[in-house]
């Protein structure tokens, strides 16, 4: 967990705005269970979201970078907040799900099903702004909205 050296090493805020900033704060983590639970939503979601991009790994990696990237800058606009963490990169490629696959039950993990992975997205977001906890909301909704036109405009490109 990187984080643990400072926040001011990886973080992303106003006065850090970089390009390798907005890459680099993805990296860290405040905690293990920060670490987690995005690379845990990450998992249980990635494999629908690799199929609905025509199982092609790099675009997913792509799509992650750039969600990620979106998720630093608005939180970095938006707030005064130092943030780290991957959460607007895994809320990206969420909302690229539900852009992509909007009318149809994701599989989650094999066995277990979802209406719409978006309910997933906001299900977490609100228990975690509920209890109180330093969670950046700019970086999901950042992340978020990078997943959604990404998504979008892959949906125009002639197959």
């Amino acid at each position: 967990v990187p984080s643990e050296r400072g926040w001011d090493s990886w973080g992303v805020s106003r006065r850090t705005l970089r390009h390798g900033r907005l890459l680099s704060y993805q990296l860290a983590h405040a905690n293990l269970a920060h670490l987690s639970g995005n690379m845990g939503t990450l998992l249980a979601v990635g494999s629908e979201v690799s199929e609905a991009l025509d199982c092609d790994q790099l675009r997913l990696l792509a799509l992650y970078v750039a969600c990620g990237w979106v998720g630093g800058l608005a939180s970095a606009l938006l707030s005064e907040a130092n943030t780290i963490g991957a959460s607007g990169a895994v809320s990206g490629v969420i909302v690229a799900l539900s852009t992509l696959r909007p009318n149809s039950a994701v599989h989650i993990l094999g066995d277990v099903n979802a209406a719409n992975p978006l309910m997933l997205l906001l299900g977490t977001l609100g228990a975690d702004l509920a209890r109180g906890r330093g969670i950046s909301w700019q970086a999901h909704l950042g992340g978020g909205v990078a997943g959604c036109v990404i998504a979008w405009l892959y949906t125009l490109l002639p197959r």
